[in-house]
């Protein structure tokens, strides 16, 4: 029944104080996190792991590093002739079929992931995270794991390579083989994506 009262002890922290029914005082605090903001573009749902089961993983492990993951928008894309999309070697360079497929950027900013579920790729990965020039998003197939989303994110906000330790987010050996889950994520890992453009 009290008022809320708030303090803010320098401009990116707020604590919030009530009094109780039981009289006592209880406080909460706010300060702002990173955040990654991520618009689903989907050709075709996944058939082993759920959409949302992957992204709720992705969710929780990022708030671990301090970065909020939003689904800013779902969008379903009739794109037949991209469901099974060429990525080549998944490097720098991208194919015609993935700059077509990232073209469709539909209600994001240039800053914002766009992340296209598809059917699968060519040749055959559980995704991809290369992407076109001011166009960054990636690929996730219908075979990907609870961590490919992450994984692919992850590749975009620290960059391309991969390590042997098959308890860590970034493990080499696909996102099917992480041990001890959820995966790690270490403190130059964090640090990186934290320091992302794509992350504010």
């Amino acid at each position: 029944p009290s008022p809320i009262d708030v303090v803010s002890r320098n401009p990116d922290h707020l604590d919030l104080f009530v009094t109780g029914t039981d009289g006592r005082i209880y406080s909460t605090w706010w300060t702002p996190r990173d955040r990654l903001r991520l618009h689903i573009k989907v050709l075709s749902e996944p058939t082993t792991i759920s959409r949302a089961v992957m992204v709720q993983s992705m969710i929780d492990l990022y708030a671990s590093a301090g970065i909020d993951v939003t689904v800013a928008s779902v969008e379903t894309l009739n794109l037949p002739l991209l469901n099974d999309v060429d990525v080549g070697a998944c490097a720098s360079t991208t194919t015609a079929e993935q700059n077509q497929l990232f073209a469709n950027r539909n209600n994001a900013g240039p800053n914002d992931l766009c992340i296209y579920f598809v059917r699968s790729t060519v040749p055959p990965l559980n995704g991809c995270a290369a992407f076109p020039a001011n166009r960054p998003g990636a690929v996730v197939t219908s075979v990907a794991s609870p961590w490919t989303l992450a994984h692919e994110c992850g590749h975009i906000l620290i960059g391309p390579g991969h390590v042997a330790d098959a308890n860590r987010l970034m493990m080499g050996g696909g996102t099917w083989n992480i041990t001890n889950p959820p995966p790690d994520l270490i403190a130059t890992e964090i640090n990186t994506m934290l320091a992302s453009p794509f992350t504010e």
